[in-house]
């Protein structure tokens, strides 16, 4: 009588090492796709976040302009109506003059007085503002877009506008 000894088999062996070397030619293919998805889930998440916030600051505080002193216009070497000057009443009803501007990728809001303006957002690639119609100054148009750089010299990309805030004052 033969007695077996334990062990595995050439042929187990074999598998197992085929099987490795599948995982070992898989596995940087799939670190890569989810490095990738996060850094575009990320990029994405923080260009809606300061879109956001730059719109929803501009357009509350443009509301409260008086429709008379709006000027659109540009910081030289900007992009043509990246500037908004206004004056506007604040809650104790003085009235303040503000600006929001585009410097490079930058936003930046001016307050009266203030020799630099405080930034609002980063990421920013394009920012116009405009009169929708000619025949009323008290509506105002915005256009943002906001981009961030993802993977392998790829970019995203979130454009937004707000057309027609309507000026109170």
């Amino acid at each position: 009588m033969v007695k077996k000894r334990p062990g595995y088999t050439l042929m187990e062996l074999m598998l197992v090492v085929a099987i490795l070397g599948v995982l070992t030619l898989g596995a940087p293919q799939l670190f890569t796709r989810v490095y990738q998805f996060v850094r575009l889930t990320m990029a994405r998440a923080e260009i809606q976040k300061n879109a956001r916030e730059a719109l929803s600051n501009v357009n509350r505080e443009l509301r409260q302009a008086v429709a008379t002193s709006v000027v659109i216009d540009q910081v030289s070497g900007q992009p043509p109506h990246s500037r908004i000057t206004f004056d506007y009443y604040k809650s104790d009803g003085t009235v303040e003059q503000m600006s929001y501007y585009q410097r490079g990728r930058q936003l930046f809001q001016a307050r009266q007085g203030a020799a630099e303006g405080r930034l609002v957002a980063d990421s920013l690639r394009y920012l116009a503002f405009s009169y929708p119609r000619t025949d009323d100054d008290t509506i105002i148009s915005l256009s943002v877009t906001f981009e961030k750089d993802t993977y392998e010299g790829g970019t995203k990309a979130l454009q937004m506008a707000v057309e027609k805030v309507r000026i109170m004052n």
